[in-house]
C-alpha cells in the first residue's frame, strides 16, 4: 500500500520532499494539479475531512476541494515531513460588502515556523493563492500570481494582496491570529457546515473550479470558461456538454455518478 507521502507527491508530480527554498515549487505544482473546486458542496455530497478522507478524495479520486480540504491536506503532508506547522482559522474580507465575511472564521490556512521566522502557507485561497510562504514580518513576496504581504493589526494579522495584471492597489485578503488554532476534526467539520449551509457563503451558490497553469489560470463554471494567459483573460460561454468535457480534459475530473 502506498503511503500518504507517496500519494501526495505523485498527485502533484513532485519528485522529492521539499526544502524551505523549494516550497514555492511545491505550491506551484499543487496549484497546477489540484483544483480549487466546490462540486461536492453544490451536489450535496459531503466530504470526509479526516486525513484518510482527504487522501481518498484528493489523492486517490483526483478531486480538488476548498480551503479546509486543500490546506488541511497540505498541513498533513508538511506535518508528516517534520515541518513546524499549525492549522489556523481566518476570516475572509468580503470585497463586495467591503467588510469582513458574515460567516466568520471559515477560511483554513497554515502557519509555518522556520529558522525562528513565521510564515503563512496557503494553497486553498482560490485564485488568490500566494504560491510562496508569506512572512509575518511584513516584507512582501512576489510570485507569478502577484504580490503578497502581511500587516500587523492589533492582535491580528492581515494578509494583503495585489494580483498580477488584475489589481492596481493592495487589497485585503483575510485576517488571522496565531491563537486561532484548529486542533481537532470537529472544528473543521463546523467550518464545513457553515460553508455548506450559510446563506452568505459564496461557495454554496454555484459550481466553480479554478486551477493554475504555467501561463496563468483556468476558471470554469457550468456556463463559462475563462483562460488567463500572461495577464490576458479570454472568456467564452459554454453549454453543458462543453462543461463536462472541460471538467474531464482540463481539470482531470470525472462527471459524478
Amino acid at each position: 500500500m502506498q503511503t500518504f507521502k507517496t500519494l501526495f507527491q505523485r498527485r502533484i508530480k513532485l519528485n522529492e520532499a521539499p526544502s524551505f527554498s523549494t516550497l514555492p515549487v511545491l505550491l506551484q505544482k499543487f496549484a497546477q494539479e489540484i483544483p480549487f473546486e466546490n462540486l461536492r458542496i453544490i451536489e450535496q455530497r459531503q466530504s470526509h475531512l479526516s486525513k484518510e478522507g482527504l487522501q481518498e478524495k484528493i489523492l486517490i479520486q483526483s478531486e480538488g476541494g476548498v480551503c479546509y480540504e486543500l490546506n488541511t491536506l497540505l498541513y498533513h503532508y508538511l506535518k508528516e515531513g517534520g515541518w513546524d506547522v499549525t492549522l489556523l482559522s481566518a476570516c475572509i474580507f468580503d470585497q463586495k460588502r467591503n467588510d469582513w465575511s458574515i460567516t466568520g472564521n471559515t477560511h483554513a490556512t497554515i502557519l509555518l515556523e522556520h529558522d525562528g521566522e513565521k510564515y503563512i502557507v496557503d494553497a486553498g485561497f482560490g485564485a488568490n493563492i500566494p504560491l510562496s510562504p508569506v512572512p509575518l514580518a511584513g516584507n512582501a513576496v512576489e510570485t507569478a500570481n502577484g504580490q503578497f504581504r502581511i500587516e500587523r493589526a492589533m492582535e491580528n494579522y492581515i494578509l494583503e494582496l495585489k494580483l498580477a495584471d488584475r489589481d492596481e492597489d493592495w487589497r485585503i485578503g483575510y485576517r488571522f491570529s496565531p491563537a486561532d488554532t484548529i486542533t481537532d476534526l470537529a472544528e473543521l467539520q463546523h467550518m464545513q457546515q457553515i460553508i455548506e449551509t450559510h446563506p452568505d457563503s459564496p461557495f454554496n451558490k454555484g459550481k466553480l473550479l479554478t486551477k493554475r497553469t504555467n501561463e496563468g489560470l483556468y476558471v470554469l463554471t457550468p456556463s463559462s470558461f475563462t483562460e488567463w494567459q500572461n495577464g490576458v483573460p479570454s472568456k467564452r460561454q459554454i453549454d453543458e456538454e462543453e462543461y463536462y468535457e472541460l471538467l474531464r480534459t482540463t481539470f482531470n475530473m470525472e462527471r459524478p455518478l
